[in-house]
C-alpha cells in the first residue's frame, strides 16, 4: 500500500476501537510509509484528557492509549505545523466550511503530496474526505 496521511479522527477511532477502528488499524499496518501533523499528537492528547474528565474512560485506560499512539507514532513522519501549513490553511478549500484543525491536516497532506507525492488520505471526517477528494487526493476507509 502506498503513503498514508492519518488524521486524527481516524486515529482516535482505531485507538479507542470504535466503529472502522479495525479498518483504520488494517490501512495503517499495511501501509508503506505513514505521515500526520504535528497536531495529531495534540489532537490525540486533548481526546483523551475530555475522556478522562468526563469519566468516559478511566486514567489508565487513557495512560494505556496514549501509550499505543506514542509507540505507533514514533514510525510515521511528522510534519510541523509551520507557516506554509497555516498560509494554505487560511485558503479557500473546494468543500466549504472546512474546520480550522481540520484545514491544517488537509494543507499538511498537501504539502506532503508537492513535496514527495500524493498520500491516501485515512480520515473518518466527512469533510476532510470531502476536501481531499476534491483536490486530487485518495481517500480511505
Amino acid at each position: 500500500m502506498s503513503t498514508l496521511y492519518a488524521e486524527s479522527s481516524a486515529v482516535l477511532r482505531w485507538l479507542l476501537g470504535a466503529s472502522d477502528g479495525d479498518r483504520v488499524e488494517q490501512a495503517l499496518a499495511t501501509a508503506a510509509a505513514v505521515v500526520s501533523s504535528e497536531l495529531t499528537s495534540t489532537e490525540v492528547g486533548r481526546a483523551l484528557q475530555r475522556l478522562v474528565a468526563t469519566a468516559q474512560i478511566d486514567a489508565e485506560a487513557g495512560e494505556t492509549v496514549w501509550t499505543s499512539y506514542s509507540v505507533a507514532s514514533q514510525h510515521w513522519h511528522m510534519y510541523r505545523v509551520d507557516d506554509n501549513v497555516l498560509v494554505r490553511a487560511r485558503q479557500a478549500f473546494p468543500r466549504e466550511p472546512l474546520r480550522t484543525l481540520d484545514a491544517i491536516h488537509v494543507a499538511t497532506a498537501l504539502r506532503h503530496a508537492l513535496e514527495i507525492g500524493a498520500p491516501v488520505m485515512l480520515s473518518l471526517d466527512r469533510q476532510i474526505r470531502a476536501n481531499a477528494q476534491a483536490l486530487g487526493l485518495p481517500v480511505l476507509p
